[in-house]
């Protein structure tokens, strides 16, 4: 008889944005896929897997630093001291993966397998894994050609971004990736059959694992934080970075509609912890305030900020009565789980992979948010009907609890890791 395959160590690889704990979410390029890899982690720890997340090191920060127990971010200097942004981190994955090689030898560390994301730290995945001779399984989080049209449909001429989001270079390290990756794992159903449409790759390589809730902090059990949040009647929120792809002028488009017909409270949480803001931040934002100002809404919106994740963004939630997820492009959308797991109804993006958990009109609704009238229709459907808005709250909830809890996903990444050693 065959023994057991263990893990000991797995090496999840993702050079971009700031790695820390609690995440600095809103910071340029540190939202959802950085939650997802520290949750992921985490999760791995619990089951006694020791899980080095590796990341690029800037900012004077230090070289180790454990979070849990089993997990530790290991940051690899590459290139300049100071923060780079995504789409220009490919320029230095050859030097990261020399770097990442000299600090396994010194520290005479193996890994037993890499889980690499996005495509810079599946490029760096490539390297290593063929340097270490061990297992690369890979998640994209998004797909260059997808973004591409959909930043395309939305106003944004095709000359203007090729020079911000290197799309040319990205779809072909894209490809490489998924020729040679032993497996990808992606976040919804939608996400695989994007790929197999627009890239050429081996069904059987990709499978498809739902992300999980962090059951701990989100649920519908009121904290201490939940006394600080006082919500006006019929709340409704948003909690994304402050970007062109999360749709977020759809919203104030679409509660305008409601000014004269329902009386309702716009909340947008999101935004830089600090006070850096990247370009495509400052416009957005200055959009968002214009549109608020032409409608005459700005005594019904209210731009939060920054919401810390862990401690008081879980009592938003349970305060709101409605969460909208709005994106033009979201390949997830974590937060539609957290706001569903604190018993919040949500509505979602037609394009988004986490209207997948949602059954329309059961626990949620799944709306083409581009149609602001639409959108505008199930808003005032929520706000209006507080039994039906209750039912779908509870429903949501039930969802989350019973099947999308990380320690009950978590088993699902562990068998498919297994499977390669």
């Amino acid at each position: 008889m065959e023994p057991a395959k263990k893990i000991k160590r797995i090496c999840i690889l993702n050079p971009q944005g700031y790695i820390l704990y609690p995440p600095p979410l809103g910071k340029t390029d540190t939202g959802g896929q950085i939650l997802y890899i520290l949750q992921l982690a985490k999760a791995l720890g619990k089951k006694h897997i020791k899980v080095d997340i590796v990341t690029r090191q800037f900012d004077g920060m230090p070289q180790e630093e454990q979070l849990w127990e089993n997990v530790k971010i290991v940051r690899i200097p590459a290139g300049p001291k100071h923060f780079v942004e995504k789409e220009k981190m490919y320029e230095l994955m050859t030097v990261f993966a020399k770097n990442l090689m000299l600090y396994l030898q010194e520290k005479r560390k193996q890994y037993n397998l890499i889980h690499s994301h996005y495509w810079d730290g599946g490029y760096a995945g490539l390297l290593l894994s063929k340097m270490l001779d061990i297992p690369h399984v890979h998640t994209p989080h998004s797909l260059g050609k997808l973004k591409k049209l959909e930043m395309q449909i939305e106003r944004t001429p095709p000359q203007k971004l090729k020079p911000i989001y290197q799309y040319h270079v990205r779809i072909a390290i894209e490809q490489m990736i998924m020729n040679r990756a032993h497996a990808l794992v992606v976040l919804c159903e939608t996400s695989r059959i994007q790929i197999l449409q627009h890239y050429i790759v081996d069904f059987e390589k990709l499978h498809v694992i739902f992300p999980g809730v962090d059951a701990d902090y989100f649920n519908t059990a009121k904290t201490s934080y939940d006394q600080q949040v006082k919500l006006k009647q019929n709340s409704i929120l948003t909690v994304s970075r402050l970007v062109p792809a999360k749709g977020l002028d759809r919203v104030i488009d679409a509660v305008a509609h409601l000014k004269d017909a329902v009386d309702f409270h716009l909340y947008m949480g999101g935004g830089s912890s600090t006070p850096e803001k990247s370009e495509e931040e400052r416009v957005t934002e200055q959009l968002l305030q214009s549109l608020v100002s032409k409608y005459h809404i700005e005594d019904r919106v209210t731009f939060l900020g920054f919401v810390p994740h862990d401690t008081i963004l879980p009592a938003y939630y349970r305060a709101a009565d409605v969460f909208i997820l709005a994106g033009r492009y979201e390949p997830f959308g974590l937060t539609t789980l957290e706001a569903m797991a604190c018993g919040t109804a949500p509505i979602v993006s037609h394009v988004a992979g986490s209207r997948e958990v949602i059954i329309d009109g059961l626990n949620g609704f799944i709306v083409d948010t581009h149609e602001r009238k639409e959108l505008s229709r199930r808003i005032k459907e929520l706000v209006s009907n507080e039994e039906s808005r209750k039912k779908i709250s509870e429903n949501a909830a039930f969802t989350m609890r019973e099947h999308y809890r990380w320690n009950t996903v978590i088993d699902k990444f562990i068998d498919l890791y297994k499977s390669f050693l």
